[in-house]
């Protein structure tokens, strides 16, 4: 198109004998060529964007299941710290207790001793449950935070499908609404024509009146033809213009199926993260109160063991193996707990990859609506050189599809 435009422009300089003459009217030929072939770019350009439109829904699906699966495993990879945070504090404390047991050599009772342990255990196993309860609470409530924030960017995100699906309604309606006033309007034209046609060759004065009257009657009958012509040609760009909007109502419509789905399923999503956040702030509070009780018993169980001490040698033994029970525990739990980084790093990566793939799914759909603009500006361009085009172009026109038939 630019090429003949610039064609057209420099044959608009040359003299009525030059040799720039039938440069001129082959470009304005393939001008016209241009502009049919047009209809072909706006069809594929409409179905460029129905299948970005589609693309796009489909990246956003992936993205909510990535991001899903992501919360999921960063959830396991916090319960598996706290759980090998756990066990380290009772390795620590287990060695810890030995090696004072090793130094003070005290006798006490067994019975007393195991009794003191058990409490003093507990006191460090609710302090650890209370780290691993607060985290998961945070956790659940960081992703109910989001969630909620994503809920409003969903509905921003739906108000706008929805204006920009009914302007598109809007459009097709009135666009269907002018084709129907076209056709109505062309086929009453065609008809008078008709009727004008028969009407002149049935009239019984024919080859009666004289040459200029029957030229009045021819000409009356060829403008009327001319006329209803014309109308037909303006009902079917109107049907055409009414099919390209009807065909953007659709894609919009879309648009808007998925934006309705997207904010449903956040809003479902949302209404379970409320409920874990919840929950999740109870289990904090209760294993709060738990701690504190254990804590409050720890003191007062070692503040009377001290003089219930007895076989130093055989607790020091007893505290040694349960140390390094302790310690082999926590290093496997520590061994998890780095599997379960890898794991969230893994689904991280997963969902970085989503969002990727997002974002070129939506920059894909934009680059289809700018090439159905361009398509649109093109058919403008194309009917406006050619209705430009003087009269005695146009016949230059018919002349050279005539020699190229």
């Amino acid at each position: 198109m630019i090429l003949s435009l610039g064609v057209f422009a420099l044959a608009s300089f040359a003299t009525p004998g030059s040799s720039a003459a039938p440069v001129y009217s082959f470009s304005l030929g393939a001008s016209a060529s241009d502009a049919s072939a047009s209809s072909g770019g706006m069809a594929k350009a409409m179905a460029d964007r129905r299948s970005a439109s589609a693309a796009a829904a489909e990246a956003a699906q992936t993205l909510r299941n990535s991001r899903a699966a992501l919360e999921t495993a960063e959830a396991v990879s916090n319960e598996a710290n706290a759980e090998a945070e756990r066990l380290q504090k009772l390795a620590v404390q287990a060695r810890a207790d030995f090696e004072l047991a090793k130094a003070e050599r005290k006798e006490v009772g067994e019975t007393a001793t195991t009794g003191v342990q058990d409490i003093l255990d507990d006191a460090l196993d609710q302090d650890a449950k209370l780290t691993s309860v607060t985290a998961t609470y945070e956790q659940a409530r960081r992703a109910y935070v989001n969630s909620t924030d994503e809920i409003v960017v969903l509905k921003k995100r739906l108000a706008e499908a929805e204006a920009s699906e009914k302007s598109a309604a809007e459009a097709a309606e009135k666009a269907t609404a002018v084709a129907a006033a076209a056709k109505e309007t062309a086929d009453s034209l065609s008809k008078a024509a008709e009727e004008l046609n028969a009407k002149a060759q049935a009239d019984p004065r024919t080859g009666e009146i004289d040459a200029e009257e029957a030229k009045k009657k021819t000409m009356e009958v060829s403008a009327a033809a001319g006329k209803a012509k014309a109308a037909e040609i303006v009902a079917a760009r109107a049907e055409k213009k009414a099919a390209d909007a009807q065909g953007a109502h659709d894609a919009e419509k879309l648009l808007l199926k998925t934006a309705t789905e997207a904010l449903e399923d956040e809003e479902a999503r949302n209404e379970r993260l409320a409920a874990a956040s919840a929950q999740g702030e109870q289990n904090m509070i209760q294993q709060a109160h738990a701690t504190s009780l254990a804590r409050v018993a720890a003191a007062d169980a070692r503040s009377v063991a001290e003089s219930a001490f007895y076989n130093a040698s055989s607790t020091d033994s007893q505290m040694e193996e349960a140390a390094n029970k302790a310690d082999e525990k926590a290093a496997i739990a520590a061994t998890v707990a780095a599997t379960r980084d890898a794991e969230a790093k893994a689904a991280a990566v997963a969902y970085r990859a989503a969002a990727d793939a997002d974002a070129i799914a939506r920059s894909q759909l934009a680059l289809a609506e700018s090439e159905v603009k361009v398509e649109e500006k093109k058919k403008v361009a194309a009917a406006n050189l050619v209705a430009e085009t003087p009269e005695s172009d146009q016949t230059t026109i018919e002349t050279e599809k005539a020699k190229r038939r």
